[in-house]
């Protein structure tokens, strides 16, 4: 078999699958385009609940915060504290799946719930996941969209081979690296779009289509931690707790600790501190991060032993397992956050490119499919 016959092969499986997933393959990059400030947009929405700092006044305290979760919602086991190193910063807090902002003096529930903004998020991380499916049919949408993902590594990779030149020179790299001052006709305008665009963003729409994978399948990631001769960790399981209560040691001193650690190991400007209360017994874990959110190279985890209040482990990302900080590196590069605001601008930015290719390959197919064919039947 001959080039030209696997270009054509090549071409019209290109042509073909992309028709079949353009559809899913848009929703997927236009809400990552939407979802490229989330941590941004919803910290921004929790800072309006802040209140003006008073030197006077005294900061509730962590088991204070324990006790008013306790109270609203005394059946829940797991709880989450999340301390913004702000004054005057709202606390978020979490009993279960139920959300709350307090007050940091007070106490008094300034919101219920996790807020428009988050809910907002919510919904397109829904759809650039399920489709919006729910239910029974969530599978579904995972599903479609996990195999949409794989077509379009595919049409990624069929792209590049379509376009490589029979030699590559200096007009050949101007014509795939280069727009045209000018557009012979809208066809033309649409081709060098898909073909330029496409280009310049092929590196960073293969990583985030790569590590897509591997939240749809289980070969994935066998194959990641595989390749660091490791086997993929098990879901850890945990028995809730008796009761919330402190076992001797104060939370509150427990995060003051916390805070002494943090001081002491170039920690001391941390953005966030979060505690999670008794996943373990006689344990709780402060994460301590130095960003917004999402980037383990500036955090964290310290577990104190609530009977005796000394530290137990403290566990940073170079502490663990290759496969697993290469299951974190892919995890963030996939949203761009691995490299913090300019990571999360180029994945947004390449996303919205993906939205363009499908719109420019559509329209192509759409002239090579129907209006060629058209018009070779139209007399003359």
């Amino acid at each position: 078999m001959n080039v030209k016959i696997i270009k054509r092969w090549v071409f019209w499986a290109h042509l073909v699958t992309g028709l079949v997933t353009g559809l899913f393959v848009f929703c997927m990059s236009f809400t990552g385009v939407l979802l490229t400030y989330e941590r941004q947009i919803i910290e921004l929405s929790e800072m309006q609940y802040a209140v003006e700092p008073n030197a006077s006044a005294r900061r509730i305290s962590t088991d204070e915060v324990v006790d008013i979760l306790h109270q609203l919602h005394p059946n829940e086991h797991h709880i989450f504290i999340r301390w913004v190193n702000k004054e005057g910063a709202a606390i978020p807090a979490w009993s279960g799946k139920n959300n709350y902002l307090l007050h940091p003096y007070s106490g008094e529930v300034r919101r219920q719930g996790e807020g428009a903004a988050a809910a907002f998020f919510h919904q397109v991380t829904n759809l650039h996941r399920y489709l919006l499916l729910a239910g029974d049919s969530r599978a579904i949408g995972k599903n479609i969209t996990a195999y949409a993902n794989l077509v379009f590594l595919f049409l990624l990779l069929s792209g590049l081979y379509l376009w490589l030149p029979k030699r590559f020179n200096r007009t050949a790299l101007k014509h795939a690296f280069r727009l045209p001052k000018r557009y012979q006709n809208p066809q033309h305008r649409h081709r060098q779009w898909h073909l330029v665009f496409g280009i310049w963003c092929l590196l960073p729409l293969f990583i985030i289509a790569l590590t897509a994978t591997l939240f749809h399948f289980t070969w994935a990631n066998e194959a990641l931690y595989g390749a660091f001769g490791e086997s993929v960790p098990q879901r850890e399981t945990h028995q809730a707790p008796a009761d919330l209560q402190a076992d001797i040691v104060p939370y509150e001193s427990l995060f003051q600790s916390a805070i002494d650690h943090a001081n002491s190991n170039n920690y001391a400007d941390w953005y966030s501190m979060w505690l999670e209360v008794k996943e373990d017994e006689n344990e709780a874990r402060f994460y301590i991060d130095k960003s917004i959110g999402h980037r383990q190279e500036l955090a964290y985890s310290l577990y104190f032993d609530t009977r005796s209040g000394d530290i137990s482990k403290v566990l940073r990302k170079s502490d663990w397992s290759r496969g697993g900080q290469a299951w974190g590196t892919a995890r963030f590069l996939h949203t761009g956050e691995y490299f913090g605001v300019i990571g999360q601008t180029i994945a947004g930015l390449v996303s919205l490119v993906a939205c363009i290719l499908v719109y420019t390959g559509v329209l192509l197919a759409w002239r090579r499919l129907i209006i060629v064919p058209r018009q070779r039947n139209t007399p003359t």
